[in-house]
C-alpha cells in the first residue's frame, strides 16, 4: 500500500442510536482484535509513518498480542504517550451510558488509523446503529477500507457521511 502523509485532522464523532444487541457486539469484537493483530503482525501495511502503536486508554502502555483493548462492554484504546503521539482516548460503548461523550480527537496521530478501522467495523457489523462523522477524507477513510479488504478480507462500504468528511 502507499505511503499517505501525515495529516492533522483528526476529529471523529460517533454517536449511538440505540444499544448493540449482543451477538453483534461479539461479531464487532472478533472483528477489532483480528485488526488489531493484523496491524501489530504487519503495521507497514497500513503505508502510514510512524506505524500506529496502539495503547491503553492513557496511551501509557502498548498493547500486546496477548493484551486488548476490549473489556466488558466497552473498545479503549489511544496512541502513543511516550512519543507524543497519543491524543484523546478512543471509546466506544455498546450501551448508552449518560457519560459517553461520543467523540475522539486524535490530532493526526496515527493511532487515528485503528480508530478509523473501528469505526469502519462497527458501522459494517451494525450499519443502522451509529452515526459516525469526521473532518477525515473520503480518500483516507476508503484507504483503511482498502486495508481491512486486503488484510482481513472484509469488504466495506463507506457511508456517506464518513466519505464526505462531513463535520459534526
Amino acid at each position: 500500500m502507499p505511503t499517505l502523509p501525515a495529516p492533522k485532522t483528526g476529529a471523529f464523532h460517533f454517536r449511538l442510536l440505540r444499544d448493540i444487541a449482543q451477538d453483534d457486539w461479539f461479531r464487532l469484537c472478533r472483528l477489532v482484535t483480528r485488526a488489531h493483530r493484523q496491524l501489530r503482525l504487519k503495521p507497514e501495511t497500513t503505508g502510514i509513518e510512524p506505524p500506529p502503536i496502539i495503547c491503553n486508554g492513557a496511551g501509557i502502555t502498548p498493547l500486546r498480542y496477548d493484551d486488548s483493548l476490549i473489556g466488558l462492554g466497552v473498545i479503549v484504546f489511544n496512541g502513543e504517550h511516550h512519543h507524543q503521539l497519543s491524543g484523546e482516548t478512543f471509546i466506544l460503548n455498546q450501551h448508552h451510558h449518560p457519560y459517553d461523550r461520543g467523540y475522539c480527537r486524535t490530532y493526526g496521530h496515527p493511532y487515528r488509523f485503528m480508530v478509523m478501522a473501528v469505526l469502519l467495523l462497527a458501522h459494517h457489523t451494525c450499519p443502522t446503529v451509529w452515526k459516525i462523522t469526521s473532518d477525515v477524507s473520503g480518500t483516507e477513510w476508503q484507504h483503511v477500507a482498502d486495508w481491512l479488504q486486503a488484510e482481513l478480507a472484509i469488504v466495506i462500504s463507506l457511508p456517506t457521511e464518513i466519505s464526505t468528511g462531513v463535520k459534526q
